[in-house]
């Protein structure tokens, strides 16, 4: 009955499938999370896949700690290799090879590189920033009025949201309701500043995140 079984299924293969699983989505979500704009007001904008940037995030932690227990059942399965690399080459006692200071140095340069920013990881990293904020389009200097008319952004963070919503047609229990549906709650009396605090935007941009779908 035990070998019927091993020969339907096999543990090895199966622990090596999973690894390969859980690093594949590890780095898909990864890649994703480092082009996906930042910022609180614009995570439930962003959508991929049919998935939004948090649900990303819980993906990319969720298939890490996939392929980290998958990764160590597979160093399990595979220890005789393993301890082979640590021996030395002609020889069958363990001792030092210079694979292993390689494979440090090379941890060590990553690290440090990017602790200090130095020239190649910090341009990676101003890559990603770039890419990003082409992603997020400045808000302009004026909004439009339901009639027509436009209206100066500047100072628009002292009104309240009943104020903006009497100068410019908006019902303000339409736009509770529109933040609310994207999980934000407020209230009528709140400054604009107060609700961009909540939503991670600059005031300007407010008007945009009551209006839209």
């Amino acid at each position: 009955m035990e070998k019927r079984w091993r020969k339907i299924f096999q543990f090895r293969a199966f622990v090596s499938l999973l690894t390969a699983l859980g690093f594949g989505m590890a780095v898909l979500s990864g890649v994703l999370l480092f082009i996906a704009p930042s910022g609180r007001g614009v995570r439930w904008m962003w959508t991929l896949l049919g998935l939004n940037r948090h649900q990303w995030e819980q993906m990319h932690i969720c298939f890490c700690l996939l392929f980290a227990v998958a990764g160590i059942f597979h160093l399990s399965l595979n220890w005789r290799p393993m301890l082979h690399y640590l021996k030395i080459v002609g020889s069958k006692t363990y001792g030092f090879r210079f694979e292993w200071l390689a494979a440090l140095a090379i941890g060590a340069v990553v690290f440090a590189g990017t602790y200090y920013q130095w020239k190649p990881f910090a341009a990676l990293l101003e890559f990603r920033q770039q890419i990003r904020g082409r992603q997020q389009s400045p808000a302009p200097d004026t909004i439009v009025r339901p009639d027509g008319a436009k209206q100066n952004r500047a100072g628009i963070g002292q009104m309240t949201l009943m104020e903006y919503c009497a100068q410019t047609g908006l019902e303000p229990s339409e736009a509770v309701q529109t933040l609310q549906k994207k999980g934000v709650s407020i209230r009528p009396e709140m400054t604009m500043r107060q609700i961009a605090e909540l939503t991670g935007v600059h005031p300007s941009q407010v008007p945009a995140l009551l209006t839209a779908p």
